[in-house]
């Protein structure tokens, strides 16, 4: 299949009539297959990718389960709108020319989808020619049919996808993204569709062999069934959305606390916490220096004299010892005198004899003292010496301490309260961190309600559905199966064997175009070699040289994008199909490496044509000098601010620079 021109009518940001040439073209003596397209964001560039989807498609093109009012709006919202318009466009088309081969012939096919806004509805027109001849005796449904057995949209998927494609295959670990990519691949999205049909078949019968009560009310229970069923739908739809919304609230909340912590937040939030805290230190020192100099004024100054208080209190004490041997001599003095009296010399001399070894002999009990102190200004001596001061001193260490403490501790904060930016400056980011978790906090609590919603509507499914499987249990134990019913129900199992067995055959075939695209398009140190899938679940192991699995965790963020493209190369590889690829923005998380990888080994490789829609930054000059001898051609979306349209011209960003300049 190629992909011949596309033409655009008043769609989107293109005013009026665009055919844009897309068919590769011979240079050189070789056919070349990229097709370059270069725009800034937002200039138009994915619009080109959804005009191609929507002529082939039409509301599939955003979706399975797109509702018409859905699809209805966002047609009104690609009615290309002029500022200077006085009046409003009211239709659009898109239409796609393409070659197509089969058994060795070719086929020119055109389509067109054209749409007109009457006010009321958006009324939708689908034209189909083959070799020039419009096909007229096909109605549109069938017209859709024959274009989704040329291209069916599954297999599309493959090949017409964009940036968010390779993200959900690069984050998904649960193999959701990969398995319904395989199922569509495989058409065994149809093998289930059909085994449903069956299902669907199987219950009807059986509610015609029933009795005409039990016919009506397992009718009345399946009409319940698909009411809620929708009703589960459009729940799911609405969580989806609010849970989107508050992952994207949550995500600018980061991203607006890290610039806050970045200027100084951290501290402009805690300014008047800081202040207040300076107040109390300066309180707090205060208070601490009045308790000092209260020391000072007591028994710690003797605490400089310690050494001098000490022999002062020894002699003290030694003064009192020696008064208290010369009052005793004394009375014993006066006692032996008046013992002499009453006795004769004997006794006398035997008195003198005994008062002499009585008497301390100390010189010093019998001088006197040099002070004159009592016991109990000893005692206070004393106490004041070993207790008083030492506890004075203490208290006066302690009460040192934290006024150093204090003080480093208030300079600290003087410091942060000074290196603070301005509450001015920061005031704007903190009003929109505010409003920020409040829409947050409004996010979540929707999120709740949608989730109860969903839960409640998901319970009332169940319980229809065990209804209906008890009621069609007893009429099958009622009677016995008619032979259609038989057939229908070995058909179902037979599907099931055959949608495993077909697995099974095509994930072997996948894994080894995984390994073959990745180790093309890796840089050498990437630590993947391979891939294995698991065929029910569809989840992917990934190995590294070693034959150790590692974790998709492990991955850089480039490694997961080369992940994703080799995975969506052997899914198209392994389809057998011949289809162009049009790819919108591929490189925005990809280091020069990986890039480089890509611009060398996939896009030149990728398919019989490619179709490549990239910013600047994506494919800048370096990259382009090293597609050129691949390219056809190349094109440069530039868009008009002021009238809010997008033109093309042929060419790309720089060189169109020079043709300009020269």
């Amino acid at each position: 299949m190629i992909l011949d021109r596309l033409s655009l009518w008043d769609f989107r940001a293109y005013r009026g009539l665009h055919q844009i040439e897309l068919g590769p073209r011979v240079k050189y003596g070789s056919q070349r297959p990229i097709i370059l397209f270069g725009g800034l964001n937002g200039a138009g560039k994915t619009t080109l990718l959804m005009a191609i989807r929507l002529a082939l498609y039409g509301r599939h093109a955003l979706g399975m389960g797109t509702s018409k009012a859905n699809y209805t709006n966002f047609i009104r919202g690609c009615i290309h709108s002029s500022p200077k318009a006085l009046v409003r466009p009211n239709s659009t088309y898109v239409e796609l020319d393409f070659t197509y081969g089969k058994l060795g012939r070719k086929t020119h096919y055109r389509v067109r989808r054209s749409w007109l806004d009457d006010g009321r509805n958006v009324r939708e027109l689908l034209t189909l020619w083959e070799d020039g001849t419009p096909k007229a005796s096909l109605s549109e449904e069938s017209c859709q049919g024959f274009l989704n057995e040329l291209v069916p949209i599954g297999v599309s998927e493959l090949f017409f996808f964009d940036g968010e494609k390779i993200a959900e295959l690069a984050e998904d670990d649960s193999g959701a993204a990969l398995g319904d990519a395989i199922h569509r691949l495989l058409g065994l999205d149809l093998v289930e569709r059909l085994r449903s049909d069956l299902r669907i078949y199987m219950l009807r019968t059986e509610s015609k062999a029933a009795g005409k009560d039990a016919a009506t009310e397992i009718e009345n229970l399946q009409r319940d069934y698909e009411d809620i069923k929708a009703e589960l739908e459009e729940h799911r739809a609405e969580l989806d959305r609010v849970e989107n919304e508050l992952s994207e609230l949550i995500v600018q909340r980061d991203r607006l606390e890290v610039r806050l912590t970045e200027r100084g937040g951290d501290w402009g939030t805690s300014r008047e916490a800081q202040r207040a805290k300076a107040k109390e230190l300066v309180e707090a020192l205060r208070r601490a220096e009045r308790e000092l100099r209260e020391e000072l004024t007591g028994p710690y100054p003797l605490f400089l004299a310690r050494e001098a208080l000490v022999d002062a209190l020894e002699f003290a004490a030694a003064e009192l010892e020696s008064l208290a041997k010369k009052e005793a001599n004394q009375l014993l003095t006066r006692f032996a005198s008046t013992l002499k009296e009453q006795l004769d010399g004997d006794g006398q001399a035997t008195v003198d004899h005994l008062l002499s070894q009585a008497l301390h002999p100390h010189t010093t009990a019998n001088r006197e003292p040099f002070i004159d102190l009592s016991h109990r200004a000893v005692g206070r001596m004393e106490h004041t010496v070993h207790s008083a001061v030492p506890e004075a001193e203490a208290r006066v260490e302690r009460a040192a301490k934290e006024i150093a403490l204090f003080k480093d501790e208030l300079d600290t904060v003087t410091l942060r309260i000074e290196q603070a930016p301005d509450e001015a400056v920061l005031a704007k980011d903190f009003s929109e961190l505010a409003a920020l978790n409040e829409r947050i906090s409004e996010a979540g609590a929707e999120a709740a309600v949608r989730s109860r919603e969903v839960k409640a509507a998901y319970t009332k499914a169940i319980e229809i559905a065990r209804s209906l499987r008890d009621k069609h249990k007893a009429l099958a134990e009622a009677r016995q199966r008619e032979q259609p019913l038989e057939y229908a129900d070995g058909a179902r199992h037979l599907l099931s064997d055959f949608r495993r067995i077909n697995a099974e055959r095509k994930i072997g075939r996948l894994e080894n175009e995984f390994a073959t695209a990745f180790r093309r398009l890796a840089r050498k140190g990437d630590i993947v070699v391979k891939a294995r899938i698991d065929p029910r679940r569809f989840t992917v192991k990934l190995i590294n040289g070693d034959n150790d699995e590692i974790q998709k965790s492990q991955l850089s963020a480039g490694e997961k994008q080369i992940y994703a493209i080799a995975m969506l190369e052997a899914l198209a590889r392994t389809s057998g199909r011949h289809l162009p690829v049009v790819i919108d923005t591929p490189l925005g998380r990809l280091d020069s490496h990986h890039r480089a990888n890509l611009v060398n080994h996939y896009f030149p490789k990728a398919s019989h044509q490619v179709i490549l829609l990239s910013t600047d930054t994506e494919v800048d000059e370096s990259f382009y000098r090293q597609l050129s001898p691949q390219i056809s051609h190349a094109f440069e979306i530039i868009y008009n601010d002021q009238e809010r349209a997008a033109n093309l011209r042929e060419g790309y960003f720089w060189r169109n620079k020079l043709r300009a300049v020269q």
